[in-house]
């Protein structure tokens, strides 16, 4: 009886503090004492830890030992595949591939051989001849052979014959010079 005596001697606003305080205190006894706090162990919790892709796939075929599926991690460079390949063979034309490129999932590497640069119409591959190759053509020298080569390996693979104009040194006179005896 004593506590309710004092509460009514307190002031108004007193009062509405011990009042609010009283039944938050309530509150969290209640709320502790739930069974709504019991946590289920073989329930997943709502937010469940992101799964990222730490590996591709590269299909790498040609002129590598060993060809086949291999997978890597991302990030992977075209170099890592071939050694994962066993390497190049003989008959393999590296520059038919740029070895510091990036590679994706699910791509397919192909690696070509030197024979496959010439193609059976008699015309030279853009995207597979070798420098000396190149260099046999009329008004192509070291140097520019070079040049090309490093636009390929670059930029890609040419898509078009006319796409050598970009080179610089391959002017319109010497492009319609060797423009018949060349192919994608």
């Amino acid at each position: 009886m004593k506590i309710l005596e004092w509460f009514k001697q307190q002031s108004l606003a007193k009062r509405w503090q011990l009042g609010i305080a009283g039944a938050m205190a309530v509150a969290v006894i209640g709320f502790s004492l739930s069974d709504s706090q019991v946590v289920d162990e073989a329930k997943p919790g709502i937010f469940e830890p992101l799964q990222f892709e730490t590996s591709i796939s590269v299909h790498v075929v040609g002129e590598v030992v060993s060809p086949g599926l291999y997978e890597l991690p991302i990030g992977a460079k075209v170099q890592e595949a071939v050694v994962a390949a066993g390497g190049l063979t003989d008959k393999a034309q590296q520059s038919s591939v740029n070895l510091a490129r990036t590679l994706s999932d699910g791509e397919q590497l192909f690696v070509s051989s030197i024979e496959m640069a010439q193609s059976g119409n008699g015309k030279l591959s853009l995207n597979l001849a070798t420098a000396e190759q190149l260099d046999a053509l009329p008004g192509i020298g070291p140097a520019l052979s070079q040049r090309i080569l490093e636009h390929r390996s670059k930029l890609g693979s040419f898509q078009s014959v006319e796409e050598l104009t970009e080179v610089s040194g391959i002017g319109p006179k010497l492009f319609a010079k060797i423009r018949d005896q060349l192919t994608v």
